[in-house]
């Protein structure tokens, strides 16, 4: 762990230890009030105005990954599956995340038109219509940007026709660059690793900027697997979505770190 994710490795702890009901006004909140530096770090990354892709040190991806971390357990508590074995009992109020993630200059997703790049998909209602493209029906939890990045996408209930979605793939299909979701299996690169060396993972950037959307953009691409049994299709699909939502093929081995994307903004 490096030292500028300190103060968020003790706030996941915290959270973890809690035992009362009321973990957001006895934990979470009053941290945020105290980390002036933070937010003052991430404020700075807030109103930076670029054109490109900016360089990050992987020092800093990895201190936007503690704080992805931290909120990641403070969306638990919105969106369950029954029977799934994910189990996390923690849960703020909604109005709570909002405080914490504005005290850090998070800015709100408003995009009503579903997009992968702005949009997690929680539950799909299947469109009688097969070719119905995908429409958001409501929000399980809201997303957040810092500036032109993606810091984390907003979870949704779509509908959709089977030709863009299928319900029996996207809501259960392992979720890559995730540590923890209460409806669905979760993965990162920190998963498998020790207490300490978990925490030096970088956050996966996302880009909006000059018109186009930039997926991942710190992958180091690897040597192709010739047991690779996907197309360049679904691995796009992968990538974009961070999870199968048509391809059936196997979901929970695969390994889509070292793979980037880039298209036009619609």
């Amino acid at each position: 762990m490096h030292s500028d994710q300190g103060p968020y490795r003790e706030l996941y702890q915290a959270i973890l230890d809690y035992e009362g009901t009321g973990l957001a006004e006895d934990v979470v909140l009053p941290w945020a009030r105290t980390q002036d530096a933070e937010r003052r770090w991430f404020g700075a990354l807030a109103a930076a105005r670029v054109t490109e892709v900016p360089a990050r040190t992987l020092e800093d991806c990895w201190r936007l990954y503690a704080m992805s971390r931290v909120c990641d357990l403070l969306r638990l508590g919105f969106a369950r599956r029954p029977g799934h074995e994910g189990g996390w009992t923690i849960a703020v109020p909604p109005a709570a995340y909002d405080e914490f993630m504005a005290a850090f200059e998070m800015q709100p997703i408003v995009e009503p038109r579903f997009h992968p790049f702005f949009h997690e998909v929680v539950v799909v209602e299947q469109d009688a219509a097969d070719d119905a493209p995908p429409r958001v029906l409501a929000e399980q939890w809201p997303g957040h940007m810092l500036g032109p990045l993606l810091f984390a996408r907003a979870g949704v209930r779509v509908a959709a026709g089977r030709r863009h979605i299928l319900k029996e793939v996207a809501e259960g299909s392992t979720l890559y660059w995730a540590y923890a979701r209460n409806n669905r299996p979760a993965q990162d690169l920190s998963h498998g690793w020790g207490g300490n060396s978990q925490w030096r993972t970088r956050l996966r950037r996302d880009y909006a900027i000059a018109g186009e959307f930039f997926y991942n953009v710190d992958a180091t691409p690897g040597p192709p697997d010739p047991e690779d049994d996907l197309t360049p299709d679904e691995w796009r699909e992968l990538v974009r979505h961070r999870c199968f939502v048509r391809c059936a093929k196997p979901h929970g081995d695969r390994f889509p770190y070292d793979r980037s994307h880039r298209e036009p903004r619609p």
